[in-house]
């Protein structure tokens, strides 16, 4: 793992990259429950049948791992949770 020295953050840039590990986190979460909301719906008529449908629920799940994985990404360089 690079240092904050080696991978050429400043400590001006620390306050932006927590604001953007929030942003990401927040867009994780709400991007989970569209996927949660569109699973249970899927499963209340007779759309689960049809695999096709299952698209939105499975792109929504797919952006908040992405944004998950981006938010762990910017946690290491500055040495926050579990990616430090």
């Amino acid at each position: 793992m690079n240092s904050i020295i080696t991978s050429g953050i400043t400590p001006a840039m620390i306050p932006g990259i927590r604001k953007a590990i929030e942003i990401c986190e927040e867009y994780a979460a709400e991007n989970c429950l569209i996927c949660v909301d569109e699973v249970e719906r899927l499963c209340q008529s007779n759309d689960w049948k049809d695999v096709t449908k299952h698209e939105l629920a499975a792109i929504h799940r797919h952006q908040s791992n992405l944004c998950t994985r981006i938010a762990d990404h910017l946690r290491a360089p500055i040495g926050e949770g579990d990616a430090a």
